[in-house]
């Protein structure tokens, strides 16, 4: 197995970030990789850019964002840590998004939490972890789900 040096981190405003960027974090500082944050919106018909790079610049542009307003927080706490990061924002199906971009920039490592959906949500609702451990060319590290409350 090569080396790990860049991880990317699909984000989920339903799950709670915090344990899954504490497992970031270990494990960028461990290996010295950089993080790319992602999070896909599943807009049906949408025709703009596929993919919007974040960055501290543009806090002030995307401030009415929810989203990226909590991307560029999470990427200060990965900067206070000494941590290459960038955030990005993408449209699209989020297996096939992440997929596609772990594959396309040569990504060595996924890191996802997973829902944990039970009954009717869970057969009307796939995994998205689930499916990109069979999607994915890199190995995906999934942290279960942790019930507590959602950034914001």
């Amino acid at each position: 197995m090569k080396p790990i040096r860049k991880i990317l981190v699909p984000i989920d405003l339903d799950v709670l970030t915090d344990p899954v960027m504490n497992l970031v974090r270990q494990v960028a500082v461990a290996f010295r990789a950089e993080v790319d944050l992602i999070h896909v919106f599943e807009t049906p018909g949408y025709h703009g850019p596929a993919l919007l790079d974040l960055s501290f610049e543009h806090s002030l542009e995307l401030k009415h964002w929810r989203t990226a307003k909590v991307m560029v927080g999470l990427l200060k706490i990965l900067a206070a840590d000494g941590i290459g990061a960038r955030g990005r924002m993408a449209f699209g199906v989020v297996e096939e998004e992440v997929a596609s971009l772990a594959e396309k920039e040569g990504f060595d490592l996924i890191i996802i939490a997973s829902h944990s959906r039970e009954g009717l949500d869970r057969f009307l609702q796939s995994s998205v972890a689930a499916a990109l451990l069979r999607r994915a060319h890199c190995p995906v590290l999934v942290l279960p789900h942790v019930h507590d409350k959602v950034p914001g």
